[in-house]
């Protein structure tokens, strides 16, 4: 009982089960979004969808975990959240079983694809929203494409995580893509960037000695400290403005609100005074930027959960009022 104990435990941490609502999280805000025009479908569209992004990211987590092997066993200042989940080094499973349990998922997401276009929306994008997910998370790390060893990796979470689920999450029941999505994405997104970027900072000597140049890398932590303000800004500034989009805000939802620029704030400041050259601070850093990402995703979703009436936004009318208010 106590070995089978020890394997569960194993499995969660390989598995990194709460990182998961940072896929999830977007995919039901397109739901939401889609359900507010009016566009709803079969519980079991729902269902099947939420599978197939959690295998897509267990299918990413898993080849990560084999492929960043090496690295994650020389590295010595991981945290939480970075460096792995070090179930790998420490030798609890086979490296092998990272790897076939990456491919099961591989199988699994492409199963699923196939069965909700034949079932449910026979569009052919539908299997491309799927396919371009399952792409660049195949490739996250694998050869020969390797993104997070080139410097792209950043870039592709931010639209992985940011604009896919919620584009899928919305065509899945609407049929049709909305500029309301990207709108809605860009907070998303860019939260999201800054958290796979903040997570690079403890890896930085480990990722150098394996050849890994990924942003930090390849410019060094004070640039991309730089990059994670002025991203940081932008987060804040976008995520006002798709809570003003949606009209007339209830109050105690918006003092609710004010959670994400306090803390957003609050990471700058530690950023602008280099609080990442201390570990335990910057471990802190990491965890508080991830709630960033989750807070603007449940808000979001939330907000578009009231809202009265479909938002009336242009992309033009949101980036000059953005402009204006600089």
């Amino acid at each position: 009982m106590e070995k089978l104990n020890q394997y569960a435990m194993a499995w969660w941490k390989l598995s990194r089960v709460p990182f998961l609502s940072v896929g999830i999280l977007p995919l039901i805000l397109g739901f939401v979004l889609a359900w507010r025009l009016g566009y709803q479908g079969p519980p079991g569209l729902y269902i099947l969808s939420i599978t197939a992004v959690i295998l897509i990211m267990w299918m990413t987590y898993y080849l990560g975990e084999w492929n960043d092997l090496e690295g994650d066993r020389v590295n010595q200042n991981f945290n939480r959240f970075s460096g792995g989940s070090r179930v790998l080094v420490k030798g609890v499973f086979p490296a092998r079983y990272s790897l076939l349990l990456g491919y099961g998922c591989l199988a699994g997401a492409v199963l699923i694809g196939v069965t909700i276009y034949f079932q449910y929306q026979n569009d052919f994008r539908t299997l491309l929203l799927g396919g371009v997910g399952i792409f660049f998370g195949f490739f996250y790390s694998s050869k020969p494409f390797r993104w997070s060893y080139r410097g792209w990796g950043e870039i592709l979470v931010g639209f992985c995580y940011g604009w896919l689920p919620i584009a899928t999450g919305f065509f899945l029941f609407a049929g049709f893509f909305s500029r309301q999505i990207f709108l809605l994405s860009l907070p998303v997104g860019l939260s999201i960037f800054n958290v796979i970027l903040i997570n690079e900072f403890p890896d930085e000597e480990a990722d150098r000695a394996i050849g890994k140049r990924n942003l930090v890398v390849r410019f060094g932590k004070e640039r991309m400290g730089d990059v994670y303000i002025g991203l940081s800004i932008l987060t804040g500034l976008f995520f006002i403005k798709m809570l003003q989009g949606f009209g007339w805000t209830p109050h105690g939802f918006l003092a609710l609100s004010g959670v994400v620029p306090l803390l957003i704030l609050w990471n700058l400041i530690q950023v602008w005074r280099g609080d990442y050259r201390d570990l335990k601070k910057l471990e802190r850093l990491c965890r508080n930027t991830l709630f960033v990402n989750l807070s603007v995703t449940m808000l979001l979703t939330i907000r578009v959960t009231i809202v009265s009436a479909a938002p009336q936004m242009s992309i033009h009318s949101v980036i000059l009022n953005l402009v204006q208010n600089l």
